[in-house]
């Protein structure tokens, strides 16, 4: 592995890193937050259920500056928002407070839009400066690739769940400088992706030199694998997005401390990191996915099953086994939109239907246990809910995972497919 393909690697983990370091973060010190600003359940919601909004109405955004810019000069510049808006949460104002999550969360849609289509197009730059075109290389690459992305995405939220916490009681209660030092690794992120960029634009790719253009948003509207790609999407995330929202807060709720509670969503999400890096490889050998989309749908709903049961003993258990199921839908997720999409082109528009649909549809989890939580008082209705939605998520994963693809140009693709 030359120190092109290394530094290609470690840009792609802190892209990664920086994509849920806010969610984990506020998740973290939503009581503390709460109770410096005298902010009630629905002025919370702002922090819990708005930024996941966001994701979704401004996903749209990523078709329309890939054809005007590159990949990376495009992910440059949402993590410059995504650093500026992390670091004035640190600014003691609670309208700050949230416009600075917002805006955040506006560059993290866009990011979020264009993580697969970044895969892609370093995969295929590989197989230009490799001058190799084999299709199950290619595949391979895509998988192990995908599925570091996903692991260190996976596994970002906790790791500032389980350090924001202990970092604001060695700061002697400063929650608001944990809430902004968030940032720097965002900035770090950021350098290295124009850094990339140049290196790329230095070597003559043209995998990345150019604009990304996508098709028609009509044209992706009318394919049913697309659908079904935006409908797992969409409940996995819903899936991840409560749980991220609230799982510490159940668990404080039944009388676990802050900081166990917080390290709760962290096993959660370093757990992921298991799943997250081994579906995407076992998914492009795959020729259907199908199985593989149910498979890893079911420790989910035995990690839910065991929430409900209030066995709260077993609590470090059943977030283990949120973690494998998390992991392994949001890996295959992403898998899927390069897999079911006939080129860079098609993976780009595949992804930003999946993910702006996809987004808004994640919204109503964190919002519906919210509010069903306000109603009744009690925790097991929203979990309930969230085991329902299983069902739903199982089908759309089996449905995406046929052989079939989106795009115009399949049978010309000599890019990556991987089935």
């Amino acid at each position: 592995m030359n120190s092109r393909t290394v530094f290609a690697v470690v840009t792609v983990v802190l892209f990664g890193l920086g994509l849920r370091l806010l969610f984990g973060s506020t998740s973290a010190l939503t009581s503390d937050i709460a109770a410096f600003y005298s902010a009630d359940s629905i002025s919370m919601a702002l922090l819990t259920t708005g930024p996941v909004i966001v994701l979704g109405v401004c996903a749209a955004a990523a078709g329309v500056l890939l054809s005007r810019a590159r990949v990376t000069h495009v992910l440059v510049g949402c993590l410059i928002l995504i650093a500026v808006g992390t670091a004035v949460r640190a600014v003691p104002s609670w309208p700050v407070l949230v416009a600075g999550t917002l805006v955040a969360a506006a560059g993290i849609a866009v990011a979020n839009v264009l993580g697969p289509v970044l895969v892609r197009v370093i995969v295929q730059e590989w197989s230009q400066q490799g001058r190799s075109e084999n299709p199950a290389v290619s595949a391979r690459r895509l998988g192990l690739l995908t599925g570091v992305l996903t692991a260190v995405i996976s596994a970002s939220a906790g790791v500032a769940s389980g350090v924001s916490v202990p970092l604001a009681e060695a700061l002697d209660g400063g929650w608001r400088w944990v809430l902004g030092l968030w940032a720097v690794p965002v900035v770090i992120a950021a350098l290295c992706m124009a850094l990339l960029s140049r290196m790329f634009a230095r070597a003559g790719s043209t995998a990345v030199s150019g604009a990304v253009e996508s098709q028609g948003g009509s044209a992706v509207l009318r394919s049913p694998v697309a659908w079904a790609v935006t409908a797992f999407m969409g409940v996995q995330s819903l899936m991840a997005y409560s749980m991220i929202a609230w799982l510490p807060t159940i668990y404080r709720d039944r009388g676990v401390d802050a900081a166990a509670a917080g390290l709760l969503l962290t096993a959660l999400s370093l757990t992921s990191v298991v799943t997250a890096l081994t579906v995407p490889s076992v998914a492009t050998r795959l020729p259907r996915q199908s199985a593989l989309a149910v498979a890893v749908v079911l420790p989910t709903v035995a990690g839910l099953a065991g929430v409900l049961s209030s066995a709260d003993s077993w609590a470090l258990l059943w977030a283990v086994l949120l973690g494998l199921g998390q992991g392994g839908q949001l890996s295959l997720a992403m898998t899927l939109m390069n897999l079911r999409a006939a080129t860079a082109r098609d993976a780009a528009s595949l992804s930003s239907m999946a993910q702006t649909v996809g987004y808004v549809l994640a919204a109503c989890g964190p919002l519906v246990c919210g509010a069903v939580h306000s109603v009744t008082q009690r925790w097991e209705p929203s979990v309930l809910f969230l085991l329902v939605m299983t069902a739903p998520m199982a089908v759309a994963g089996a449905v995406a995972g046929r052989r079939a693809f989106y795009g115009v140009d399949v049978r010309q693709e000599t890019g990556v497919r991987g089935s």
